[in-house]
């Protein structure tokens, strides 16, 4: 079924191939901006490479915890992106972020000030955070009409099908737009095992999914998963966000050659 995403009102893809996600992974405002002009002037051109959207990884930045430095870098990567839509994530040190001594509440409050200033085309929260904090970062994003994605992550394992499939459904139940799942895969297998899943559960729940194994191993996912019902799908131009991401002109390079079924 076609799960297109909608942010703002404004439809990204038609739901029959995947979104590109580029990170933004800079340690300093100026290193996140010159990220972004660099995809946004790729994307101005009609390039067949570049991005479908980009996701500033705020965990990656230095000032994350430093309410006044966030809003300075975030104004200007803001004008910086041009057409390119924003998702938004400050990922838990549990989760695989970097650690900057914020608890749930305080990650939470951080991308509610990054919706309110309009700089969040999409957000990014986990499903196992606090449920307070959760709560009221989906209540402001429903106002701002921002699609907001619940994700789990499992960098040591790939849990069974069953287990997989419950994930997505709960974030689903928690409110989510968008629902996410990454796992590591220890074996081929593995790798169908998450594709089962996802095909699962798109046929049960009416969000759009989104899923990748990780690793080297997991890196048929990210070019084959679209098939399976996952709408986005990750690449790096510069350093990675996530172990097993292709290099953006290898992956659209692959998504084109990949048979349609």
């Amino acid at each position: 079924m076609s799960k297109p995403i909608v942010v703002r009102g404004r439809t990204l893809g038609q739901g029959e191939a995947p979104l590109v996600c580029v990170p933004l992974v800079g340690a300093t405002a100026s290193a996140i901006r010159e990220e972004a002009r660099t995809m946004a002037a790729i994307a101005q051109v009609g390039d067949a490479s570049a991005p479908d959207l980009l996701e500033w990884r705020v965990d990656a930045f230095d000032g994350a915890a430093d309410v006044v430095a966030l809003a300075g870098a975030a104004a200007a990567l803001r004008e910086t992106t041009g057409p390119l839509p924003l998702l938004v994530t400050l990922r838990a040190a549990r989760e695989g972020g970097r650690d900057h001594g914020l608890d749930d509440a305080e990650r939470a409050a951080r991308l509610i000030a990054l919706v309110d200033a309009g700089v969040a085309d999409l957000a990014d929260f986990e499903t196992d955070a606090d449920p307070a904090a959760l709560h009221a970062l989906r209540a402001v994003c429903r106002g701002a009409g921002v699609p907001l994605v619940l994700s789990a992550h499992h960098f040591d394992r790939t849990p069974p099908v069953d287990e997989m499939v419950r994930a997505f459904a709960r974030a689903a139940d928690l409110g989510a737009d968008v629902a996410k799942l990454a796992v590591m895969p220890r074996s081929a297998r593995d790798v169908d095992a998450l594709l089962a899943a996802t095909a699962d559960a798109d046929r049960s729940l009416a969000i759009p999914l989104v899923s990748m194994a990780m690793g080297e191993m997991g890196v048929p996912s990210r070019v084959i998963g679209f098939r399976h019902g996952s709408r986005i799908t990750w690449a790096s131009a510069g350093a990675a966000s996530a172990p097993g991401q292709l290099p953006l002109t290898e992956l659209r390079r692959r998504l084109r050659e990949a048979p349609a079924r």
